[in-house]
């Protein structure tokens, strides 16, 4: 009996192994297609066997088969389409990667009288405030960036045969089709390795960007822009950025009125119980999201969360949008963010357009809560954020970075560094990157030296005819700090040559701006300016002109110096010494109307800025402004002197403006600018405020579109511009309208101002110019946006200042205008 029984045993423990070795192993993995995340607990099915099991919290599957089988393979989840792959003559072990498309799913809807998704997310809103990670004391990590660009839908074998592109054709031997069911081209990559922090009160951000790495590339303000400072998505928070856009997050305070909610199913994983929680759009056309996550059950904390963008979402030129992010215990009370992906497909022209695909990837390493060695760290910064830069951040060798990275480069993301160096090896390729840069840019470089831009080669207009310019400036290989600009342009029908010559002098760019200014110019002056403005010549400003509206010429000499200088947190200050010279020459007052005094002046001015937190991209020699989350202050004070270069006019002059971008979500952005200023002195037209008018059907935001040039003069003013922009509005409640993705938006501009009797007297005694006389000239509009993606239709009503002879006044006007914007 006890052999029998060790034989019995022998056979339980033999015959599954004898049995198995005449199976063969189809196993694989369930993934994303888009962020290439495991789809953990997938259904995972034969449709002719009916057998089948769940993919486990790594997306991970296995069968054994007979050899041979005839089968199709079935795999389902919740909000993805399902995968259907035949399976035959199965001879051998078998891999397959199975990637799920996210879209409509046969799902089944289990009606309950109680809705167990909104239950589940109020639960998760109960500990909303305790697993937000800014709601914590303070917190540190170390974050690993990456940055990747890929390409789809184009026809390689054509490209290849291009006689532009030909010579880099190597650059195709790089495509993947394996990973994606459409093959991609991995193009462009950029990594990025900082130290992050934050502090809860007294609000406080801080990163020190360590090192950066971009091919050919060697930018301070690109390498602040590479890290995780403006590119946390934050799921707790009311609202996620995508592409400038604030969308509705599912865990938003009013989340309720926005989504529906579902929990499909619930696994268990390492003895815990997982709630799988789906969020869907209530309404189509909101900025909002669709997708699920993984909920800890008893805790509510989550631990997987994906987001797609909602269907009839109102974003421009890109296709699919994907926010997925991972969270590991720190405590036993706090999950931290571990791991972040962000997708999008850019498509320009149309669905079977060229794609650009970006990926970024975010990773966290040695994360710190509720520390005092981070309190001691901020007890030195004296601003809500500070950025700063390792020296050398982009000068690190290939085997430092294998050091940096927290994972291994993937075969692809190697391919891209070994492509990008032999095409930065190649003069063709230089070449190349020049024209490219001339078409787009309209400069190009010779040498030491810069030509363009193009488009301000020819232009025209009533006085001077046809208008030929021509530009040229230095580059750093002339000098590092130092730029000198100078243009000759001649008028076929004044005859007259005209022209400016300039210099910058950077002394400091970091950490704050010191420059220097010099400038000698006599041209057409094609719009009264402010002080420190540039009006510009070039080929797109021959526009349609309105009917009956005559244009104003005036000459203009002007020399200048200026002082600038940074004083960090925001303040900045300007000087500026200037010498100007008018000379009327169409329609304008000459000279003996206005008590025959010359149109000459000279002017010191004070210009004070405050802009906190502004953010820059710095040039070679020029930064421009990315903008503030603040309100931005400026304030001018100007001083006329008499007998100074035959300057004629004693005078003071003060003027201020705030202006402002104000995100009201889920209501869209406003948009405003508060002005006012003061002129004590009696003075010609040329020196008073000319308030700005518009003469052409293009639309002016920063003019008054139904007024003219020189239409109105103040010494006393102060106005008002408001621009507020609603997005999908009204448009979103029809499907014509939609799928047009057309915007709402409405405007109102508001001005006051007055004229002394002694300016009154000197300057109209033809007429030609009016004033508010203390009344208030007003605009309102409202138009459509977003048509075809770049174009914008203004409706305006003048409202009032409707003088006469009324006839000669516009009441309303249509004005268009184009732009880009997601």
């Amino acid at each position: 009996m006890r052999i029998h029984k060790y034989l019995f045993l022998l056979l339980f423990f033999v015959y599954p192994l004898m049995a198995s070795a005449q199976l063969v192993t189809l196993s694989g993995m369930v993934q994303d297609a888009f962020t290439k995340e495991p789809v953990n607990f997938a259904s995972v099915s034969f449709a002719l066997a009916g057998n089948g099991k769940v993919a486990d919290s790594a997306g991970n599957f296995s069968f054994y088969l007979k050899p041979g089988t005839v089968d199709t393979l079935m795999v389902s989840y919740v909000g993805y389409q399902t995968f259907k792959e035949p399976i035959s003559m199965l001879n051998g072990d078998a891999q397959i990667i199975i990637s799920l498309q996210r879209g409509t799913s046969n799902e089944v809807v289990i009606k309950s009288k109680i809705n167990k998704g909104l239950f589940l997310w109020r639960k998760i809103m109960s500990k909303k405030k305790l697993y937000n990670r800014y709601n914590q004391t303070n917190f540190a990590y170390e974050a690993y960036n990456k940055l990747e660009i890929d390409f789809k839908n184009f026809k390689a074998d054509k490209l290849k045969k291009n006689f532009i592109l030909k010579p880099f054709s190597f650059i195709f031997d790089n495509i993947d089709s394996t990973s994606e069911k459409e093959p991609f081209l991995p193009f462009f990559l950029v990594e990025s390795i900082s130290d992050y922090a934050f502090q809860k009160n007294t609000k406080k951000y801080f990163e020190n960007i360590k090192a950066t790495n971009i091919k050919g590339i060697n930018n301070e303000s690109i390498s602040k822009m590479l890290g995780v400072m403006n590119q946390n998505v934050n799921v707790y928070g009311n609202y996620i950025n995508v592409m400038d856009k604030d969308f509705v997050s599912p865990f938003n305070d009013r989340a309720d009125d926005f989504y529906n909610f579902s929990v499909p199913d619930t696994q268990i994983l390492n003895g815990k119980k997982i709630l799988h929680f789906v969020f869907r759009p209530k309404h189509p056309g909101q900025n909002t999201f669709e997708g699920d996550a993984m909920v800890f059950a008893g805790t509510y904390q989550i631990q997987k969360i994906g987001l797609n963008l909602g269907k009839d979402a109102n974003v421009n030129f890109v296709d699919r949008v994907g926010i997925f992010q991972e969270f590991i215990p720190i405590n036993d009370s706090v999950y931290f963010i571990s791991r972040d992906k962000f997708f999008a497909d850019f498509k320009i022209l149309g669905k079977q357009s060229l794609t650009m695909i970006g990926r970024k990837t975010t990773s966290y390493k040695n994360i710190i809560i509720n520390s005092d060695s981070i309190t001691n760290l901020f007890k030195a910064q004296n601003i809500e954020e500070l950025v700063t830069t390792a020296k050398g951040v982009n000068n690190f060798s290939d085997s430092s970075w294998q050091n940096f990275r927290h994972d291994s480069l993937s075969t692809n993301e190697k391919a891209i560094y070994a492509t990008v160096d032999k095409l930065n090896s190649m003069p063709t390729f230089k070449k190349f990157q020049k024209r490219i840069k001339f078409l787009t840019t309209g400069y190009t470089n010779d040498g030491n030296v810069v030509f363009g831009p193009w488009f301000n080669w020819v232009s025209a207009n009533q006085y001077e005819g046809t208008r030929l310019r021509f530009d040229l400036g230095t580059n750093p290989g002339f000098h590092k700090k130092i730029y000198i600009h100078t243009y000759l342009a001649y008028g076929t029908k004044d005859k007259q040559f005209k022209g400016q010559a300039e210099a910058y002098w950077n002394i400091t760019k970091t950490p704050n701006r010191f420059r220097l200014h010099a400038s000698y110019s006599k041209d057409i002056d094609n719009g009264i300016s402010q002080i420190g403005e540039v009006s510009q010549d070039n080929v797109f400003s021959l526009a349609i002109r309105k009917p009956n509206i005559t244009r104003k010429f005036i000459r203009l000499q002007d020399v200048r110096f200026e002082i600038l200088k940074d004083f960090g947190k925001g303040f900045s200050t300007e000087l500026f010494f200037i010498h100007k010279q008018y000379d009327p020459l169409l329609n304008l007052p000459a000279l003996k109307t206005v008590n025959g005094t010359t149109l000459i002046n000279f002017e010191t001015a004070l210009k004070l800025r405050f802009a906190y937190l502004e953010q820059y991209l710095e040039g070679d020699y020029f930064r421009y402004s990315l903008g503030s989350k603040y309100p931005i202050i400026e304030a001018t004070f100007s001083k006329g002197m008499a007998g100074v270069g035959n300057s004629a006019y004693n005078y003071h002059r003060v003027s201020v403006n705030i202006k402002d971008n104000i995100k009201i979500s889920p209501y869209g952005s406003v948009s405003y600018k508060i002005f006012a200023g003061k002129v004590d002195g009696t003075l010609p037209y040329v020196f008073l405020e000319n308030h700005p008018g518009n003469d052409i059907y293009y639309y002016n935001g920063n003019a008054f579109n139904l007024m003219t040039r020189f239409e109105y003069l103040s010494d006393r003013y102060a106005g008002l511009n408001v621009e507020h922009h609603v997005g999908a509005g009204l448009f979103r409640f029809t499907n014509i309208t939609r799928k047009l993705k057309w915007r709402q938006f409405w405007t109102g501009k508001a001005l006051w101002g007055s004229l002394s009797n002694d300016n009154l007297k000197l300057n109209n005694t033809v007429g030609t110019f009016k004033t508010l006389n203390n009344k208030t000239y007003m605009e309102l509009g409202t138009g459509i946006d977003n048509i075809f993606k770049v174009f914008r239709v203004d409706f305006i009503w003048r409202l009032t200042a409707n003088e006469r002879p009324i006839q000669k006044v516009s009441h309303f006007g249509v004005f268009g205008s184009f732009q880009l914007q997601f």
